[in-house]
């Protein structure tokens, strides 16, 4: 019996505890000041705090957010997580550089030797496009000749004509790709340089 008057009591006093930390405290649309055990639904939008008995605050229940505002959070949030992701990209570009190039003579000397082995690269394809363009010429010297004494050009020579027009362009676009694909290795390599050396210390 006396067990069961302990366990009983021990149990009123928890449930004294639990009601006693229950405490909340929140404000109205007028500007007052509210306390109790629950907050009513109305009013839970507007933020409240859960009270310790010595007045502590347990935990804080911020105001729900109007649509603008959660547009604006989640702008924010998704920018803050663009520029961590940046941040980390950096570091993984940056971490790379450091361990492929052991000084800024090895970095302008690989750029030097990519540079070159484009140039070998393009004088083959400058020697073609030579080539195809005497072609052509010969070829429509050859058509001339034949208006020259009015008689109509082979069809032969007229698809040659086509063909080597065509081979010609083709060339000639091999080469201005070849250029800007030299002129972006020396962007990138001059963009890789001035990081080196920002990250080594160094400078011009």
């Amino acid at each position: 019996m006396r067990a069961g008057f302990v366990i009983l009591v021990l149990g009123l006093l928890l449930a004294g505890d639990a009601l006693a930390q229950s405490v909340f405290r929140w404000t109205d649309d007028e500007g007052q000041v509210h306390y109790g055990h629950a907050v009513p639904q109305q009013y839970r939008a507007l933020g409240y705090e859960r009270l310790a008995p010595d007045g502590r605050v347990l935990e804080r229940v911020a105001p729900a957010m109007t649509p603008e505002e959660r547009a604006e959070e989640s702008a924010r949030l998704a920018l803050q997580a663009e520029l961590l992701a940046e941040q980390e990209s950096q570091a993984a570009r940056d971490r790379l550089l450091l361990a492929a190039y052991r000084s800024e003579q090895d970095l302008i000397d690989t750029r030097d030797g990519r540079i070159l082995a484009m140039q070998h690269q393009r004088r083959t394809i400058e020697t073609s496009y030579n080539h195809a363009v005497q072609r052509f010429e010969d070829l429509i010297a050859r058509a001339a000749s034949f208006r020259r004494n009015s008689e109509p050009v082979p069809e032969t020579i007229t698809s040659s004509i086509r063909s080597t027009q065509a081979e010609v362009r083709r060339l000639r676009d091999a080469l201005a790709e070849m250029d800007a694909r030299m002129e972006s290795v020396y962007e990138h390599f001059d963009v890789d340089l001035a990081r080196f050396r920002s990250l080594t210390g160094r400078s011009d």
